[in-house]
C-alpha cells in the first residue's frame, strides 16, 4: 500500500512538473511572437533598439535557464518585453509628433506665403487703381472722355492727327492755287541775309519740289556759290498733326532744298539742314494765313 501512494505521488508531480513546463514553453512562445512584433512595429526607424536588444538576449538565454530558474527568466523577459513595448511605442509617437510639427510649420509658411501674396495682389491692385486715376486726370486735362477705353483714345488721337494733316493738306492744296509763282523770296533772317521758301514750292503734304520751285532754287545757287559763304537749311512747319510729322516733314522738306543747291554746284560742305518742326513760328497759328507763313524753308547765311 505504501509503495502504492508513493508511485501516485510520483505520477501526480511528474503530472504537474510537466504541466508547468508546457505552461513555461507556451509563454516562451508568446514572447518570441511579442519579439517578432515589436521588431516590425520598429521598422527602419530603429525605435527601442537597445530595449529590444536586451529582450532578445533574454529570449535567446532561456533555453539554457534551469528549470528551476526558468520562471523568474520568464518573469523577467516579460518585464523587458513590457519595457521594449513602450520604449517602441514612445519612438513611433515621437516620429508622428515631429512629422506633425512639420505639417504644421508648412501649413504656417504655407499660410504666410499666401498671405504675402495676397498683400501683394493688394499693392498691385492700389498701384492700378492709382494709375489709372492718373490716366483719368490726365484725359480730363486733354478733354478726353475718361470712361473712353485706352485703346480707344489710341484710336482718337491718331484720326485727330490724321485730320490736322488733311486740314493742313487741304491748306496747302487752296496756297498753291492762289499762288502767283512766287515760291522764293529774300529776307533778313536773324540779321543776316537769308532767303525764304514758301511751302507752296512743295506737293501738298510732301517734301517732293514742283518744277518751278526747282528751277528758282538752282538760280539762287548761281548767287550763293559765288560767295563762299556757308549756309543753313532749316524746315519749319505750323502746329497742325503731331510733333514728330512735323518735324519729320519739316527736316525732308530741309534736305530737299539742300539737294537741289547741292547739285547746282554749292559744296556739301558749306550746306546743312535741319527740320524745327513748328518751332519758331513767324504768324500766329489761329488762322490760315498764319499757318501759310509758318510753313516754310529758311536758308540762312552762317
Amino acid at each position: 500500500m505504501r509503495t502504492f501512494l508513493i508511485a501516485m505521488f510520483c505520477v501526480v508531480f511528474a503530472g504537474h512538473a510537466v504541466t508547468a513546463e508546457s505552461v513555461q514553453d507556451q509563454q516562451y512562445q508568446m514572447l518570441q511572437l511579442d519579439l517578432q512584433r515589436l521588431d516590425s512595429e520598429a521598422g527602419d526607424r530603429g525605435y527601442g533598439a537597445i530595449e529590444r536588444l536586451r529582450f532578445r538576449q533574454a529570449l535567446e538565454s532561456y533555453p539554457q535557464v534551469r528549470s528551476r530558474d526558468r520562471e523568474q527568466a520568464l518573469a523577467m523577459a516579460v518585464i523587458l518585453m513590457q519595457t521594449a513595448d513602450y520604449a517602441v511605442k514612445t519612438g513611433r509617437l515621437q516620429t508622428q509628433l515631429t512629422e506633425l510639427d512639420s505639417e504644421r510649420a508648412a501649413i504656417l509658411v504655407e499660410a504666410s506665403r499666401r498671405d504675402a501674396e495676397l498683400a501683394r495682389k493688394e499693392a498691385d491692385r492700389l498701384r492700378l487703381a492709382a494709375l489709372a486715376r492718373e490716366e483719368e486726370e490726365a484725359m480730363a486735362l486733354q478733354g478726353l472722355d475718361p470712361a473712353i477705353p485706352a485703346d480707344s483714345v489710341k484710336v482718337l488721337t491718331e484720326a485727330q492727327a490724321r485730320d490736322a494733316e488733311l486740314a493742313r493738306l487741304e491748306e496747302e492744296l487752296s496756297a498753291q492755287v492762289a499762288s502767283s509763282g512766287d515760291y522764293l523770296s529774300r529776307k533778313s533772317l536773324n540779321g543776316q541775309p537769308g532767303y525764304v521758301v514758301s511751302a507752296t514750292a512743295f506737293k501738298p503734304g510732301k517734301a517732293s519740289l514742283n518744277g518751278e520751285a526747282r528751277l528758282a532754287l538752282e538760280q539762287l545757287a548761281g548767287k550763293l556759290k559765288s560767295g563762299g559763304k556757308a549756309w543753313l537749311i532749316a524746315g519749319f512747319t505750323d502746329n497742325l498733326g503731331s510733333g514728330p510729322a512735323n518735324l519729320q516733314l519739316s527736316k525732308q522738306r530741309a534736305e530737299a532744298v539742300l539737294a537741289v543747291l547741292k547739285a547746282a554746284g554749292i559744296p556739301a560742305g558749306k550746306l546743312n539742314a535741319k527740320g524745327m518742326g513748328s518751332a519758331d513760328p513767324v504768324a500766329s497759328n489761329a488762322g490760315k494765313s498764319g499757318r501759310a507763313q509758318n510753313r516754310r524753308v529758311e536758308i540762312i547765311q552762317k
